[in-house]
């Protein structure tokens, strides 16, 4: 994840890839990656990033 600064990526949705769908969070540095096309749909719908920062911590430095 070379130059990722945060947040939502999803990639692989080409044809014949597995789609991959990973957030990351750079106040509390969470991370999660869903895999496959059914599973992505589903999380994505679920708007992750809102429900991330209902429980997001902060990590001190």
């Amino acid at each position: 994840m070379s130059g990722w600064l945060g947040g939502l990526q999803v990639r692989g949705l080409d044809r014949g890839q597995t789609p991959v769908a990973d957030l990351f969070c750079v106040v509390c540095r969470h991370h999660k990656r869903v895999t496959g096309r059914a599973r992505v749909t589903e999380w994505l719908r679920a708007n992750p990033i809102a429900d991330h920062r209902a429980h997001c911590k902060p990590t001190t430095t």
